[in-house]
């Protein structure tokens, strides 16, 4: 059985919570676009229950203008088949479980922005903390490269080659205080104006097999399961279309009045559908043709998107596991400051070598956040 054990941090607009499903539904329901999905389900629920009633009846009056009173009062009422209206109402009932899963496929599509720009906004901090020492420490570079350009130890193309790598970072922090601040406002927007704060990743862990992650993903698909309703809407309208060649039934109620004497009358008889209903059956079958289709295409499409979805988040996995247990990469600092106190190389080449290393742990940060990313997509499938 997959399970997804999930925890995070939510900013001020929760409380700490260590369940990022719990975070990504509050965050959500405080967003305009879950407000708005929910007035386009009420009003799309409300269409689908009208319109299942009989026709309305008819009154007409009337009225001869003669020497004497004379007038004549009609009513008149049609009816369908009864397996008219059970049809009718089963595909309503039918349109209406289709919008309340659509309606969660748009909840889930919500929640699914608030996860990646939390996610985003959590990287970007994170990078920033990197890239602004990083920036310190080649300024210290560059100093030191124009102190020795002047004290003719160092060349200017040196110190060009410093320059450059200083401007890159510059560039790299511009860019990604750009990124943070779209994230920020991503999700004060989506939190209904209130901001959240970066407090670090959340963590997944998943067990179970490839098929099993892709079966309970598909047991909850709203988008798949909606489609699934279009092939059940199509039977029920093929089977309408093939009632309602049953002729209409009418019934009636006059009264005739002329001076003083009245006749009353009934009247029964049918409406034949002779014209009205020509082709609807053969579009009803051509609908129920592309239902199916299209929910198959569907299925083929989001069971290949979860496989490939489960294999990169465990290569991913695996492959930050692999970089986080060296030992050596992590102790670069310590190494270099030992060796610059040994005289075994100078200042300038260990501010050198640990900016390499600043550069290495962006890219490992990066790994981590596609694997938050990851992480975060197969937990929020399974919501």
């Amino acid at each position: 059985m997959l399970s997804g054990v999930l925890g995070c941090a939510a900013g001020r607009a929760t409380a700490q919570t260590a369940d990022y499903a719990a975070f990504l539904n509050a965050v959500a329901e405080r967003s305009p676009q879950l407000t708005a999905a929910q007035k386009s389900h009420t009003a799309t629920v409300r269409s689908l229950r009208t319109g299942l009633a009989p026709d309305d009846p008819s009154v007409g009056l009337e009225y001869y203008f003669t020497d004497e009173t004379r007038y004549e009062l009609a009513v008149e009422q049609t009816f369908d088949f009864p397996t008219v209206y059970h049809q009718r109402n089963k595909i309503s009932k039918l349109g209406i479980s289709k919008a309340e899963q659509e309606y969660q496929a748009t909840k889930r599509s919500i929640m699914m922005q608030v996860s990646d720009a939390y996610l985003a906004l959590n990287y970007a901090v994170a990078r920033l903390d990197i890239l602004e020492s990083r920036h310190s420490n080649l300024q210290r570079v560059v100093a030191m490269y124009r102190e020795g350009v002047e004290a003719g130890q160092h060349t200017v193309m040196e110190l060009r080659n410093a320059q450059m790598l200083l401007t890159e970072n510059e560039n790299s922090i511009t860019l990604t205080e750009a990124e943070r601040d779209e994230a920020a406002a991503t999700l004060t927007q989506l939190n209904g104006g209130v901001a959240i704060e970066a407090q670090g990743y959340p963590q997944f862990r998943f067990t179970g097999t490839a098929d099993e992650f892709v079966s309970a993903a598909l047991a909850v698909d709203y988008a798949l399961q909606s489609v699934a309703l279009d092939t059940l809407i199509a039977q029920r309208e093929l089977k309408l279309s093939r009632n309602e060649w049953i002729p209409k039934l009418k019934v009636g109620y006059k009264v005739e009045i002329e001076g003083t004497r009245g006749t009353n009358a009934l009247l029964a008889g049918i409406s034949l559908p002779l014209w009205q209903n020509s082709g609807r059956t053969r579009y009803a079958k051509a609908q129920q043709a592309a239902a199916r289709a299209q929910h198959e295409a569907l299925r083929s499409e989001t069971e290949a998107r979860l496989q490939a979805l489960y294999g990169r988040y465990q290569s991913l996995v695996a492959a930050l596991e692999a970089r986080s247990g060296d030992e050596e990469v992590g102790n670069y600092p310590a190494l270099l400051k030992e060796a610059v106190a040994a005289g075994r190389i100078s200042d300038i080449e260990a501010l050198l070598g640990l900016s390499e290393w600043y550069d290495m742990r962006d890219s490992l940060m990066a790994l981590e956040y596609a694997v938050a990313m990851a992480g975060a997509s197969m937990a929020v499938c399974l919501m």
